[in-house]
């Protein structure tokens, strides 16, 4: 094993950064009135002081990753990356089918379109016609599609495009009988709708407009780019939906609904998929599952802003997502009563509507992910067991009658119309890159056991030809956490990775907001595993979404602590087995998983990790809902500015809870100038927090700031590979690993 770089903070002294005498005042329950400081809190702004620290340290961070095998790892994850990747095919109602292709090193997707499906030969490539091409968009590829619409006969597109990372975007519409030129500007109409935000596209089938959500405008925004707009912090507040018709101005759009008396709470639309004459109207008032449920008729009044809602629901105790309706008979996806969700049916148009169960809780103990309607009478139904997708056609007697890809394990995404006769299925696992393939559904349903309903047709698979999937093994495993809870983990090794106690681990981890961290393809992961005789380890921490609610309340507010608790649970686990070695666990998580890598760091016994990476996490526990979108995080974490909430909020938080005498593993943050979801301030502040307060720490604590880019969503290919090869090589040279071929 090669020796880790020499790391001497006397003779390499962090930037330095100056310490301010500002102190914020808290309520607390147990201790009245709080006083702490924040001594970084200059960071918050965009100023000349900050400019320049933030120069410091990037060029402070580059010159320390520069030692280790950065080029190497660099070289080899741009190798590994070089591979065809593709969405599933989705027929459109002009008759072709549009999907994804990126040829390996493309910074962006190009979307593809072809009256057949192609096959044979022609998967070798994209296989069809360009449609559109975001590449063109911007010279370094940092302009995204992160919203696409096509209206009911898909002659018209809607398209979003953000900037460098940013949540903002702006909608422009193409129309869809012209051709690809090359120029971005052919076939696009002059329709610009600009600063939207946390919003999607809903056309109306009449192809007039489209629905979406954005917030005022302020006074700093004036002729600013979203480019610009994305390096703010200020509250987003006041989400307003418009309804935008084509061929006019966004001045001249429609406002079809606001609250300005409850200024967090956001909207999201849905047009009833084969009628078009219903408009549901969901509002959600934090990010918790929990939702408003509106409904409109648009058959006589049309799209105004007086709509005569039916206020279904009027409170936010479940969550309710549109299936499908039959007229006036609903279908929704649901948590009311089901902690693992379920089905619920209502007819709006009785006299005293109330609520049918159709499909109940999966009595095998699944989670209920996904419900589609289908052609026949038919339903896509998915679940995800012990973090394991499976899919099933269900009749409409809610009994399953077939199940679809059954020998596949790993992650499925779905995809269907109960106006088209194709299901898409794309699967992925830890050594699967991608396969798609669709079932086609009979028009009219058949009885179980006279014939099977419909059949399996793959469509195209890919490899990567430097991570071969039989080099590797994938296994699920289980281990008990501080209070008795059994947790499930991933362990992903390369075959010829040691189980001795020797190897190296990436464990990474989530642990919030409901969210389910199921198997997915990782090219540079696998490639750090493959060269340094590796393991990765993915820890399903309570507060994910992995077993329902349950499993999601049980990691939040007040039982927060459970999350770290499961993770640091999870290094044990691997050490205590062999499977990785002591001090040889890197542990990394990403937004609410960077909080988690933060916390624990505090929280676990010196030693406990080889190193730590934790990419845009929130790290001032106190001050997060102040900025963007922070506010409806509440839901999760709960609100400090409660002196209840304080009270467990404040013995956690990353920022001030730095543990001036234990010594601290090799710690990179990572953050990126346009992330307005996790603004970087958060890392900012921890990392002048760390390099002052650890400044005689025997290990680098480090900070990698990004330009140009924001918090993951729409970051181009060789941003990524970058990103990638920082990371490992930080880690791989901290714990002084030896590369293998």
């Amino acid at each position: 094993m090669a020796p880790p770089p020499p790391w001497d903070p006397k003779t390499t002294p962090y930037p330095s950064a100056r310490r301010s005498t500002h102190v914020d005042i808290y309520k607390s329950v147990a201790k009245g009135e709080v006083r702490v400081p924040d001594p970084y809190n200059w960071l918050e702004e965009n100023s000349k002081e900050t400019e320049e620290w933030v120069e410091k340290q990037v060029e402070f961070t580059g010159k320390f990753i520069q030692q280790g095998p950065r080029e190497q790892l660099y070289k080899a994850i741009k190798e590994n990356f070089n591979y065809p990747r593709f969405s599933m095919a989705s027929k459109k109602n002009d008759g072709n089918y549009y999907w994804y292709y990126n040829s390996g090193l493309q910074a962006q997707s190009v979307l593809y379109r072809a009256s057949e499906l192609p096959t044979g030969e022609a998967l070798n490539s994209a296989g069809g016609d360009v449609f559109f091409d975001p590449n063109v968009l911007t010279e370094d590829g940092t302009a995204a599609i992160t919203v696409a619409k096509f209206s009911k006969s898909a002659k018209l597109w809607a398209y979003g495009v953000s900037l460098s990372g940013s949540d903002f975007f702006t909608v422009y519409v193409r129309d869809t009988t012209a051709k690809w030129t090359g120029n971005p500007e052919d076939g696009k109409l002059k329709d610009e709708v600009r600063f939207c935000k946390f919003s999607d596209v809903t056309w109306t089938h009449d192809e007039t407009g489209f629905f979406y959500q954005r917030f005022p405008t302020r006074p700093e925004h004036g002729a600013a780019t979203e480019d610009k707009a994305g390096t703010e912090t200020t509250m987003d507040t006041n989400a307003q939906l418009y309804y935008h018709r084509i061929g006019t101005t966004q001045a001249e759009d429609i406002l079809v609904h606001e609250d300005p008396e409850n200024e967090h709470y956001m909207w999201a639309t849905t047009v009833t998929e084969v009628d078009g004459r219903y408009l549901l109207l969901s509002t959600s008032k934090d990010t918790g599952p929990t939702n408003r449920l509106w409904i409109a008729d648009l058959k006589d009044a049309g799209v105004g802003p007086n709509l005569q809602w039916i206020k279904l629901v009027d409170n936010f105790k479940a969550e309710y997502s549109y299936i499908a309706n039959d007229d006036t008979k609903f279908y929704f996806h649901t948590n009311l009563d089901a902690q693992r969700y379920r089905v619920i049916s209502i007819d709006i148009a009785a006299a005293k509507p109330e609520w049918t169960e159709w499909l109940p809780e999966d009595p095998n103990g699944g989670k209920l992910e996904n419900v589609i309607a289908l052609p026949g009478n038919l339903f896509s139904v998915q679940y995800s067991r012990d973090v394991r997708d499976v899919v099933y056609l269900y009749n409409a007697d809610a009994k399953p009658v077939q199940q679809i890809a059954e020998d596949f394990i790993g992650t499925i995404d779905t995809s269907g119309r109960r106006d088209s006769d194709e299901l898409w299925l794309f699967m992925v696992g830890f050594t699967t890159p991608g396969a798609a393939g669709r079932w086609v559904v009979p028009t009219v349903a058949r009885d179980a056991g006279v014939a099977k309903y419909g059949g399996w047709k793959p469509w195209r698979t890919t490899e990567v030809a430097g991570l071969r999937a039989d080099e590797f093994d994938a296994e699920q495993v289980w281990y008990v956490t501080k209070d008795g809870t059994k947790i499930p983990m991933f362990v992903v090794r390369h075959k010829t990775t040691p189980r001795d106690g020797t190897a190296p681990a990436i464990q990474y981890g989530y642990g919030g907001f409901s969210i389910s961290i199921k198997p997915s393809f990782a090219a540079s992961i696998l490639t750090f595993i493959k060269h340094f005789r590796g393991v990765y380890a993915v820890a399903n921490i309570r507060g994910g979404g992995e077993y329902g609610e349950a499993w999601h309340e049980a990691g939040t507010r007040e039982r927060k602590l459970n999350v770290f608790d499961d993770f640091i649970a999870a290094t044990d686990y691997l050490v205590s087995t062999g499977i990785a070695g002591k001090g040889k666990v890197i542990i990394n998580g990403g937004s609410n998983g960077g909080l988690l890598v933060g916390a624990c760091v505090n929280r676990a016994p010196a030693n406990t990790f080889g190193a730590a990476i934790a990419d845009v996490g929130v790290m001032d526990m106190l001050k997060f809902p102040l900025f963007t979108i922070g506010k409806a995080w509440e839901a999760d974490y709960g609100a400090p500015g409660d002196p209840k909430d304080f009270d467990f909020i404040f013995p956690y938080s990353p920022l001030h809870n730095v543990d001036a005498e234990k010594v601290y593993p090799p710690l990179l943050l990572l953050t990126a100038d346009h992330d307005d979801r996790v603004v970087p301030l958060h890392s900012f502040k921890l990392a002048a927090e760390l390099q002052h307060t650890k400044a005689d720490n025997p290990h680098p604590l480090l900070i990698r700031i990004d330009t140009k880019s924001g918090h993951g969503a729409g970051k181009s290919t060789e941003k990524r590979i970058q990103e990638a090869a920082d990371k490992w090589a930080f880690a791989a040279m901290c714990l002084g690993l030896d590369w293998v071929e």
